[in-house]
């Protein structure tokens, strides 16, 4: 039996090889996706040559729009037609989780704002480098660039500058530890070619050699080229340092270029009228909130300022998280709906523990905290609150391996572990005094669902969470139970400052109005509903002599264009859906394949209920997830990398092979390496210094292997 199952692992590797092997147009794509930060987002091709391929972006409907000529468009034109076409680089497609929003972001929100005050849908056209992003508006493949440009000489011939939306430096970034150079040193500085920074170098310092990149970098791809020593200085954006700097900390700035510069949108030089439109509303909109200042605003002054509404809150399952490029969350979808209704943006911060929250609220550097947060009587001193939006129990969790605890006398020398500043170390204390129990405090970083993993590992014995926390954390561990509920009816609501009488007023109207309504029925049933853990492997469903699904020529007829082995799209689509082609999850995925509607939309495909839609959709996106891998991952461990991509998103498996370097594992072989390090990504000691923060590692660690074993058995069954 072992020899067998040896040959099937051989087997597994050369067919893997093999399909990979053939693949060499599915590389190239790393190019046209170079660096897009999250996997679940806007996938465009690159129609700077083709409009007709440009891909919607806020717009409800499923038509395509019909191509637009490439004649010069002025704002009459544009708004008759209901479409406005905008560029973007192709790496600026950013759907993360920033405890900073980054430029590219803010200025994409921006027209965001232009296009819906004017009911226009945003055709984004994607192009590789600034030379063809000036060419293709030259040649009206679009009618704005929506970025921030820095404002120069040379560029004035070539478009015509909005006002100024913000001012930035240019700075001299290296490797930790690089002298800072003088004057008079000769050093080469690495940049991007058609770059401002080119002429900022030949103006201000003539005896620094310029090295031109053979490819655009974004400025994660720039700090990891000088990590590796494959460059030693180069430029970038203020902003972007400011960003980079919040999670690596291997990058260091050397100093600011001279003057500072003005990042501004650009139009055709014939496109007055559009300049005039965009002007008229940049006026309006100035970038008063570029950068987040401390502030005592209420209500009324956000919104007469045009300011967003700052949510504090937690980076967790049932607050705020990243899944599959989608930001979600209990508390985060109910205050973008409160946002949604009084017409602010929401702007979220997130803090590492409940001091943190206090304080971002207290020093005016947020304006509500809605974390899951207990309105207990130790913090009414603290806060204004609002009225009840929730309520919840606190259960006692233990492994259901452990001494079983029947009433609270059975307490007595065991050991309950939380944080001094939850609402639960009242309640842990309590039981302390009446029942002997020692209360140990947890490190004040380590969340709720930290405590209840460590509880179903038995690296502690007992804690308290809250009723939703555990109805989440039960969909994943079958090895916890809660044999006691030790408080009902704990109420939950947000917290604002004193003298935010204004902001509380409407928050607690909010709540009047949608507290157990439809809207937030469906959004508690959304993350909160049980649900029995998936079952695990088919029993008797395959056989030597029958197919391995209903779709196996559909699957082979999509796997073959993309050169991968039909019996691992089948694995992956079983994972995904049990083969049910109307299966949906939580978080909106649809179909076989389980890819999001948005997603599958970009990739051209609409009706996901439809099977030959939904798999070409998702063999199409795991080529896609595929592609972004660098090359120097061995072929036999790149659809690994792809598959954990397509469950977590690019962005979580990216900072897992960062994770696994700093730990002396490989960071381009998946299993016991970057595996490791990605069930790690769950705990704030390890995602707090990660550009995209908590991931539930072991979603995408199960659904990888779960996959790989099932396609041994499909591959034994079919060879």
């Amino acid at each position: 039996m072992q020899s067998f199952l040896g040959f099937s692992r051989v087997l597994f590797l050369f067919t893997l090889v093999f399909c990979i092997c053939s693949c060499g147009a599915s590389d190239d794509n790393q190019q046209r996706n170079a660096q897009t930060d999250s996997p679940d987002q806007t996938i465009q091709s690159n129609p700077a040559s083709d409009t007709t391929n440009n891909l919607a972006s806020n717009s409800g409907d499923d038509q395509k729009s019909p191509p637009i000529a490439n004649t010069l468009r002025n704002w009459q034109q544009i708004k008759q037609s209901g479409v406005i076409r905008a560029l973007k680089l192709e790496w600026e497609e950013e759907t993360s989780l920033p405890r900073s929003g980054t430029t590219s972001l803010y200025h994409i929100e921006i027209f965001d704002q232009f296009a819906k005050k004017y009911d226009l849908k945003i055709e984004w056209v994607t192009v590789k480098d600034l030379n063809q992003m000036f060419s293709s508006l030259d040649e009206y493949k679009a009618d704005v660039i929506p970025r921030h440009l820095t404002i120069t000489d040379k560029r004035e011939k070539l478009v015509k500058f909005t006002q100024p939306l913000m001012q930035d430096v240019e700075v001299l970034v290296a490797k930790k530890g690089t002298k800072i150079p003088e004057e008079s040193d000769g050093i080469t500085v690495s940049v991007p070619a058609s770059t401002s920074y080119i002429e900022s170098v030949t103006k201000n310092f003539p005896n620094w050699k310029i090295d031109i990149l053979d490819r655009n970098l974004n400025s994660e791809e720039i700090a990891e080229a000088l990590e590796k020593n494959q460059i030693t200085y180069s430029i970038l954006d203020g902003q972007s340092v400011k960003v980079l700097a919040s999670y690596n900390k291997q990058i260091t700035s050397l100093l600011n270029m001279p003057d500072s510069k003005q990042l501004a949108w650009a139009v055709n030089n014939k496109n007055n009228s559009l300049l005039d439109k965009l002007n008229e509303f940049i006026a309006v909109h100035h970038i008063a909130q570029t950068s987040r200042q401390n502030r005592n605003l209420d209500l009324k002054s956000i919104k007469e300022k045009n300011l967003t509404l700052r949510m504090i809150t937690r980076n967790s399952p049932e607050t705020y998280f990243l899944w599959r490029g989608e930001l979600m969350g209990f508390e985060y979808e109910l205050m973008k709906e409160f946002a949604k209704q009084h017409k602010v943006r929401l702007e979220v911060i997130v803090a590492d523990n409940y001091q943190q929250m206090k304080d971002l609220l207290q020093s005016g550097d947020g304006d509500v905290i809605a974390a899951g947060l207990s309105r207990i009587d130790e913090r009414k001193s603290e806060f204004k609150f609002s009225y009840r939006y929730n309520r919840v129990s606190e259960l006692l969790v233990a492994n259901k391996k452990s001494k079983p605890v029947e009433q609270l006398s059975d307490l007595r020398g065991r050991k309950i572990t939380v944080r001094k500043s939850s609402a639960f170390w009242t309640t842990a204390k309590n039981l302390e005094d009446k029942y002997g129990v020692e209360v140990i405090p947890a490190d004040e970083n380590d969340p709720t669902e930290i405590l209840i993993a460590q509880v179903a590992d038995k690296k502690i014995d007992l804690t308290i969470a809250d009723s939703n926390l555990v109805s989440i954390e039960l969909r994943f561990r079958d090895n916890i139970i809660t044999p006691l509920t030790l408080k009902e009816n704990v109420p939950y609501a947000y917290a604002v400052r004193e003298n935010n009488l204004q902001l509380l007023g409407a928050i607690n109207a909010f709540i009047k109005k949608e507290y157990r309504g439809t809207f937030y029925n469906v959004l508690k049933g959304k993350y909160f509903a049980s649900k029995k853990r998936l079952t695990t492997y088919r029993e008797d469903r395959v056989t030597s002599n029958s197919t391995l699904s209903p779709y196996d020529q559909l699957v082979k007829d999509n796997a073959r264009q993309y050169q991968f082995d039909w019996r691992l799209i089948t694995s992956q689509m079983f994972q995904e859906s049990r083969f049910n082609p109307k299966a949906s999850s939580p978080a909106g995925a649809k179909g076989l394949m389980q890819v999001l509607p948005r997603t599958a939309k970009e990739l051209g495909f609409f009706d996901l209920e439809n099977p030959e839609q939904s798999v070409a959709a998702g063999v199409q996106y795991l080529d896609w997830t595929r592609a972004r891998f660098s090359n120097n991952i061995p072929l036999e461990e790149k659809l690994f990398f792809a598959l954990a991509a397509y469950n977590a998103g690019f962005g979580h498996v990216r900072d897992a092979q960062k994770l696994a370097k700093k730990m002396n594992l490989r960071s381009d072989k998946w299993f016991d390496n970057v595996e490791k390090a990605m069930l790690l990504l769950q705990q704030p000691k390890y995602y707090k210094n990660t550009r995209f923060g908590y991931c539930r590692g072991s979603e995408p660690v199960n659904y990888v292997r779960e996959i790989q074993q099932r396609y041994l058995s499909y591959v034994d069954i079919t060879h």
